[in-house]
């Protein structure tokens, strides 16, 4: 269904329940598949542009029946929300921008629903996501991270106009309306990444060198924690990966991290003759969080925070970044030394929460990036028991 799942995904386990016309919400479950929901907007060209859950990747495999005990306590499930709180966001907009004149349903995920309001008067559509959540849980982190985003002025960033808990329970978050469409141009999408990443942080801590950001948010359905740090390689070593380590609660996991520990000095070796200043981050950018507003590159549904600028191609494996992609973000940033092996230990902290989240295929994922990362380290390592 989506231009980046390649192969095409096995079609077992998957049911599809048709919208409003040229939407599609599908869902997974079964006794193989941890419960996942995916909200698709196909236009005119039958491109997919998904627009909240994760990247099923080009491999993608079931959990076994060897690791389904362990899947069902790692694996988010999440049941569709029982939405009480239309009545608030209607009220909410009839009090900040005007009297409501038509709401549209755009599906939803097992996160939470989407819909689409007309106002009188505005000369724009709003794009509002509500859940059964507290919004502490749900949208403060996502509205923060927009908006941090949005004030580097680069990429266009939906515009957040209210988060909050409903009267009635729940919580909702609104923000402009932009029309997708496909990927823009790839070399402009990467200048205006560039850009963000250059530009002056929001938040006065990460204007005084800190890594983290202002709330805890959530990376898929995994908690993410962003407390402030000094040092960039201790809060990735210990609020990042370390973190993954630790709910993946697994000994061959453990075992080759501590290893990977070992052979690179707790990962200081990584980063020898380099300097790490803190950019906002995006934090989860694959493909389905990628698109185009009237020409304009666009990005959304962030797990953001503030941290070394390489940090944000974790996802990478499953972005479809081309060469013109990297042109455009390299005539502004240069590529540093050793950008090659930090990218292992970048990408592994996507791999293991895929694996923390779905089980599978992820685990051996981790565990081969975990040997490259001790290999690193040690040269003289030629295999690794992992």
């Amino acid at each position: 269904l989506a231009r980046d799942m390649r192969p095409p995904m096995p079609t077992t386990g998957w049911s599809l329940l048709l919208l409003a016309a040229p939407t599609i919400s599908i869902h997974r479950a079964g006794p193989l598949f941890p419960a996942r929901s995916l909200h698709v907007q196909l236009t005119s060209t039958q491109q997919a542009s998904i627009s909240k859950s994760h990247c099923v990747p080009p491999i993608c495999p079931p959990v076994t029946r060897t690791q389904s005990a362990n899947t069902a306590q790692r694996a988010v499930r999440h049941t569709a929300p029982r939405m009480r709180i239309d009545q608030d966001v209607e009220r909410w907009l009839t009090d900040n921008v005007g009297a409501v004149s038509l709401s549209r349903p755009l599906g939803g995920s097992g996160w939470a629903s989407f819909k689409r309001y007309e106002v009188e008067g505005a000369d724009r559509s709003f794009f509002v996501k509500s859940s059964s959540r507290p919004c502490d849980i749900m949208f403060l982190g996502e509205a923060l991270g927009l908006r941090a985003m949005h004030a580097s002025k680069s990429v266009r960033i939906p515009e957040v106009l209210h988060y909050g808990d409903g009267d009635s329970g729940g919580s909702f978050i609104v923000m402009e309306f932009l029309r997708l469409s496909g990927r823009a141009d790839a070399k402009l999408f990467g200048r205006k990444m560039a850009m963000m990443h250059l530009a002056t942080p929001l938040a006065e801590e990460a204007q005084q060198g800190k890594f983290g950001f202002d709330v805890p948010n959530t990376i898929g359905g995994t908690a993410q924690p962003n407390a402030w740090s000094d040092d960039w390689v201790a809060f990735f070593r210990e609020q990042r990966i370390g973190h993954q380590v630790r709910l993946a609660s697994d000994s061959r996991i453990s075992k080759a991290w501590k290893l990977a520990l070992q052979t690179t000095d707790d990962l200081h070796k990584l980063f020898d003759g380099i300097s790490v200043k803190p950019s906002v981050l995006h934090g989860d950018l694959w493909s389905g969080n990628i698109a185009s507003t009237g020409g304009e590159p666009t990005i959304f549904d962030p797990a953001t925070y503030y941290g070394h600028h390489e940090a944000e191609w974790g996802m990478s494996w499953c972005a479809s970044l081309g060469p013109s992609f990297w042109e455009g973000y390299r005539e502004l940033i240069p590529k540093d030394p050793g950008f090659a092996d930090r990218a292992v230990l970048y990408e592994l902290y996507h791999k293991l929460n895929h694996y923390n989240m779905f089980g599978g295929g992820y685990y051996t994922d981790s565990l081969g990036l975990l040997g490259q990362l001790a290999r690193l380290g040690d040269k003289k390592l030629e295999d690794v028991a992992l």
